[in-house]
């Protein structure tokens, strides 16, 4: 059905065309809105002033789109994503339109790449098409994209290895089945989150796989479902770099096939006996010079993993002045709350808790029942238990890497942590109402971080250069078709000559 849509602003009067449909995938009732042009009075007669045609105009356009569309195309992303979607979709250019709005996800609308491209501009409904083609789970439409991109990227950047982490997103809608309360609750406002994980190559940071998560999710139930994906890609040897929130026995067997280095987490009743039996770890024999620090080592196999045992006097005494500043913090704030009165029992506990966050198994609350009153005391053993710990890491491998590399690429594993510290000011907060919008929204924002950051790596520049450069790159569009670049600054036209373009 199609009617005619009048919208008053103030004397002016707009004229819309809109037709009604269903979805022939969804089944929805959707709208396809068509601006027809504005009422004027002309010789006393009312007709309708047809809307400027944009593309007949001079316009100045950003160029950086474009840029990243030619990284992806370089790089094979566009053919493959062509052979991949074959037969799956009637749209046509798919795979450039998702090239593109993965481009628009980092720098935004109003941009060249449809001029250089041939590919006409997007409609709103078009928009709403290609999104919904990628957050398709049947088939998994980005588990299939990944799979064909993921072996490019490793076979550029991949020598040095992975590293893998999750991390979360906070939801503000009301009907997304992914988003829960989950670990990063207390930090993130106490609303619901989204967890997503990703692995990035060690060299450039750029991603290879990721997945989301209901927030609910925790990190160590992952890796089953990362392992194998990898093997799916054909990715069957490589380093994988994990944090401690990862391990378990089942985990690490799941990772058998792969190159592992990770951190033993404290929980695990083996951590401290290490540390104990690692006691005289302080001696010659055992010290290695890691940049401008004196670190000691000790190791054991178990099983065939190696569990190397590091210590390091700068970060115990750091860790350890640390820990009672704040253990001081909380007694003084403990002390002026024993002389405040509450409106009741409830109030008091609520009050109290609140404030023992982090420090709760280590201060013994004591208070009569039904009073606001209460006392506290310190656990003086259980302080000591977690205070024998400062200074000490363990880490576990499956490789033959000396102790001084592991510890090394280890500390360096905050690769993807930069990762997800760019991607979310892109992401978050999530909205969608949907997983399939939020699967559609994190592939393409993490298809435009992965252009940008195969631009900076062969530019040699960091991410944040890489981005701020394209960002400033415009062309002039006349209306006879013809194209200009806008004076380039230094670093724009270097960029532009490490990667072989010319607009």
């Amino acid at each position: 059905m199609t009617y005619t849509r009048k919208q008053v602003q103030g004397s002016n009067v707009y004229l819309y065309s809109v037709r009604s449909y269903r979805d022939p995938d969804t089944k929805k009732v959707r709208q396809e809105v068509t601006y027809l042009g504005k009422e004027v009075d002309v010789n006393g007669e009312r007709s309708v002033k047809p809307p400027v045609d944009r593309k007949s105009v001079r316009r100045v356009l950003d160029s950086g789109p474009y840029v990243m569309y030619r990284v992806a195309e370089d790089h094979g992303f566009v053919r493959q994503y062509e052979d991949t979607l074959h037969g799956l979709t009637t749209i046509k250019h798919a795979a450039g339109k998702i090239i593109i709005l993965a481009a628009e996800s980092m720098l935004g609308p109003g941009h060249s790449a449809y001029v250089h491209t041939g590919i006409p501009e997007l409609t709103d409904k078009e928009v709403r098409d290609v999104v919904d083609l990628v957050g398709r789970k049947d088939p998994d439409i980005v588990g299939m994209l990944e799979k064909c991109m993921a072996p490019l990227i490793v076979k550029e950047f991949g020598s040095s290895g992975l590293v893998y982490d999750l991390s979360a997103g906070r939801y503000y809608g009301t009907e997304n089945d992914l988003a829960g309360y989950g670990h990063y609750y207390h930090s993130n406002g106490e609303n619901r989150e989204i967890n997503f994980v990703l692995a990035v190559t060690r060299k450039g940071g750029v991603p290879v796989h990721h997945r989301p998560l209901a927030g609910s999710i925790p990190s160590v139930s992952t890796i089953r479902g990362f392992t194998g994906d990898l093997k799916d890609f054909g990715i069957l040897s490589i380093l994988i770099v994990i944090d401690r929130g990862f391990y378990s026995s089942d985990n690490i067997k799941d990772l058998k096939n792969y190159s592992v280095i990770g951190a033993l987490p404290s929980t695990v009743g083996i951590h401290d006996d290490l540390i104990r039996e690692s006691r005289d770890i302080e001696n010659s024999r055992n010290y290695f010079q890691y940049h401008e620090e004196t670190v000691f080592l000790n190791e054991k196999r178990i099983h065939g993993i190696r569990y190397i045992v590091f210590f390091s006097p700068r970060l115990r005494t750091r860790k350890l002045e640390s820990f009672y500043h704040r253990l001081s913090e909380k007694e003084q704030i403990l002390n002026e709350l024993m002389g405040r009165k509450f409106d009741s029992p409830a109030d008091m506990i609520r009050s109290v808790e609140k404030e023992l966050r982090g420090f709760r198994n280590l201060i013994e609350i004591v208070n009569e029942k039904d009073s606001t009153k209460f006392s506290y005391t310190l656990k003086h053993k259980a302080i000591q238990r977690r205070t024998n710990r400062f200074g000490f890491t363990i880490l576990l491998t499956n490789t033959q890497l000396s102790g001084a590399d592991v510890l090394k690429i280890y500390r360096d594993k905050d690769r993807v942590e930069k990762v997800f510290a760019h991607l979310k000011p892109h992401l978050e907060p999530f909205f969608s109402r949907s997983e399939e919008g939020t699967r559609a929204r994190l592939f393409l924002a993490i298809l435009g971080y992965t252009m940008v950051s195969i631009a900076a790596h062969r530019c040699g520049i960091t991410y944040n250069q890489a981005l701020e450069t394209l960002s400033g790159i415009r062309e002039v569009v006349y209306s006879t078709g013809l194209h200009a670049h806008v004076e380039y600054t230094k670093d724009q036209r270097e960029l532009l000559e490490k990667l072989k373009l010319e607009l």
